[in-house]
């Protein structure tokens, strides 16, 4: 999705490019003759803590360490008919101490794999790019597609078997096993992708599938998309079993994001409908937001205000259908919020983004060029027959450019619950307070 000129997008721009997947420079190894060789390295290493966990046993908080590392190797060459690229890439990651507060690793957990190794070829125009192997593929903003990126550990569950290699909150890896994208970007306003994915995540459990989507983009004024997948496969009852459901679930999505050519305005929405299935049990769930945001630019520090209200379908026990959402493979994209909601919430807590509601108001401010301060606070209510996850969290963050290659990012968050499960889950009504700091690298 291509940004608008606000200077909402600009000042958002900074969080999205300095936590997302993405590296901000790259060190060339060869350019001559058309060809050439670049390499990248992005890493990250935090240290979290917290006064509550979510184990269901009233025992204190956990403290803990995370980290990855990842470098890559991405050529091209120039050929009559435009250039053919690849890229492959490899990634250490791993956990320590006490594990994370939601349970999802034990602080024990380290690996060294392969993270991205595709080939490509795009046109001397630029209208054609086809492209298959194992890479990242994002749809809109990440609000159901950012990437393969749930990485969880050893939960020491007997005869269930997610162990990705931890650095759950991080998330370094977001590539999909196997992919063959084509993207199509001719002259004019519209643009699209034809798009296959096979995960190998054992908590997605090899969810594979495909889809198509259009995109009308007006620079001044902002962007139209339109997507339909389909679930094609899932290897039912392996991990945690809990997306048998998905399986033959067709996916409509309507989004729109920029400024309507209001200079200082953002806004943005998405509608997602889950309809059908192969099981006998058919999806009949939706999810949907709806997001506003003004700078003020002539007050000091550049202020914007923000305000987003999105909702999540939740089971109806009184019919036959599923009417779960499926959030599918939302992650980490345009800042924080988007769309882990709510750092003790979504990532530790509950909901993440299935039979609930959620209220944001955020509040950001930029003292100085390199240095963005954010205040978030939210507010969490259940749908229909869902787990009762209901409660709010107070969020305190800043990002730091050390340099041209460093990042420092630290938050403070303090989450209250109120539902009934998710008191169970922290085994008392306490207010939990979060800590963590990260420190970012790209090269």
């Amino acid at each position: 999705m291509k940004n608008n000129n606000s200077t909402f997008l600009k000042l958002n721009a900074l969080v999205a490019v300095l936590l997302s997947a993405s590296a901000v420079q790259a060190a060339p190894v060869y350019d001559q003759d058309g060809k050439s060789l670049e390499f990248n390295v992005e890493g990250m290493a935090g240290i979290f803590s917290t006064d509550e966990n979510y184990n269901g046993v009233d025992d204190g908080g956990n403290h803990w360490q995370e980290g990855y590392l990842k470098g890559d190797l991405v050529g091209r060459k120039a050929t009559g008919s435009g250039s053919v690229y690849g890229g492959l890439g490899v990634i250490a990651l791993g956990t320590g101490g006490d594990g994370d507060a939601g349970g999802y690793t034990s602080g024990d957990e380290s690996e060294l794999k392969i993270e991205n190794a595709f080939v490509g070829w795009q046109s001397s125009n630029g209208v054609f790019d086809l492209s298959a192997g194992r890479q990242q593929f994002m749809l809109g903003d990440g609000f159901i597609i950012a990437g393969d990126a749930i990485s969880l550990g050893d939960m020491g569950i007997p005869g269930v078997d997610v162990d990705r290699g931890g650095a759950y909150y991080l998330a370094g890896q977001k590539s999909f096993d196997k992919t063959a994208i084509l993207k199509v970007d001719p002259e004019g306003p519209v643009r699209g992708d034809l798009f296959w994915l096979q995960s190998d995540n054992p908590y997605h459990q090899d969810t594979e599938l495909g889809g198509v989507n259009l995109e009308w983009v007006y620079e001044a004024k902002g962007t139209l998309g339109l997507s339909y997948l389909s679930v094609l496969d899932v290897d039912q009852g392996a991990g945690f079993g809990i997306w048998d459901q998905r399986k033959g679930m067709d996916v409509v999505s309507l989004r729109g994001q920029g400024s309507m050519g209001v200079e200082n305005l953002f806004l943005s929405f998405e509608y997602v409908n889950e309809s059908g299935g192969d099981t006998a049990v058919k999806n009949d769930a939706n999810a949907w937001y709806v997001e506003g945001g003004w700078t003020f630019t002539g007050l000091p520090w550049s202020p914007t205000l923000n305000y987003r209200h999105a909702k999540f379908s939740g089971d109806d026990a009184s019919t036959t259908d599923n009417e779960a959402f499926d959030p599918l493979f939302f992650g980490f994209t345009r800042g924080f919020g988007t769309w882990f909601q709510g750092e003790v919430a979504s990532n530790y807590a509950g909901p993440a983004n299935s039979g609930n509601r959620v209220d944001r108001v955020e509040l950001m401010l930029q003292p100085r060029e390199d240095l963005t301060v954010g205040l978030q606070y939210w507010d969490f209510g259940k749908e229909a027959d869902a787990a009762d996850t209901a409660g709010n969290e107070v969020d305190l963050y800043a990002l730091w450019s050390i340099n041209d290659n460093f990042i420092f990012s630290p938050m403070v968050g303090y989450y209250t619950p109120d539902g009934s499960s998710v008191i169970a889950n922290q085994a008392n009504d306490n207010s939990n307070l979060y800590l963590q700091a990260v420190l970012m690298y790209f090269y």
